[in-house]
């Protein structure tokens, strides 16, 4: 228990090194949020709860992407120098690397449901008491149309962003490549969005259908993930590097 605090402080103090580059996607979630609130064009469509609001954006299009910008510059290239004073076993650097998306999915979270109540609750102020049927900008209502429970919501945003993160990783310790590793898991993403339907499944059908299992299925996936890395981790050659990486 004291490593995994370990692991936690390591994880905080990378991220303030390079907090800048959360207060930009802070900055650019909360400056589109709040155009998305203004009717600015015609009727697009209407919103009236944070969740219909965060989900307008179109998960897979947009968070995916701005989550991995977040999570790519810290997994990047691995510093020789922070490795051997910090970890003594491959397996601490793997569970440091998996600390890390649960605690930047953490913030995330955080950001994305922080800017979507400011905006929300600012656009209810300024034209809900004189515009009826209120509209936003650029948005469309997912379906089914129960709102469901906010909690459960920002439980399964938490996790599905989380299993992203955790996909990267592995993707990024298997194919030793940044870039292609993103592209994969934002084209996974994509597919599912036009074939399977798992993701929006999650958001908006598993709360009515079957939340226990849903549960225990992410928690699998998340496990899954986590013994994926550990291993692929274990079999890194740290005493190989390419000066082109």
């Amino acid at each position: 228990m004291k490593m995994y605090y370990k692991y936690c402080a390591y994880c905080l103090q990378d991220i303030r090194l390079k907090r800048m580059l959360f207060w930009i996607v802070a900055i650019f979630i909360i400056v589109l949020q709040l155009i998305a609130v203004f009717p600015l064009t015609s009727v697009v469509t209407t919103w009236h709860t944070l969740k219909v609001f965060i989900l307008a954006s179109r998960y897979e299009n947009y968070y995916t992407l701005l989550f991995l910008i977040l999570l790519a510059p810290f997994s990047s290239k691995d510093n020789d120098w922070l490795l051997l004073r910090r970890y003594r076993h491959r397996q601490q650097f793997a569970s440091y690397k998996i600390c890390f998306v649960f605690i930047v999915t953490a913030f995330f979270t955080a950001i994305v449901f922080g800017s979507s109540m400011l905006s929300t609750s600012l656009a209810k102020w300024l034209f809900f008491p004189y515009i009826t049927n209120y509209s936003a900008l650029l948005l469309y209502v997912p379906e089914p149309k129960e709102n469901g429970s906010l909690l459960y919501f920002i439980y399964m945003f938490y996790c599905v962003t989380a299993i992203c993160g955790l996909l990267y990783i592995a993707l990024q310790q298997l194919l030793k490549n940044n870039i292609i590793s993103l592209i994969l898991v934002i084209t996974l993403f994509m597919v599912d969005k036009i074939t399977i339907h798992i993701v929006p499944i999650f958001f908006y059908k598993s709360e009515f259908t079957s939340p226990i299992s849903t549960f225990f299925i992410l928690v699998a996936a998340m496990i899954l993930l986590i013994n994926a890395i550990h291993y692929l981790v274990n079999k890194l050659d740290f005493y190989v590097r390419d000066d082109d990486s």
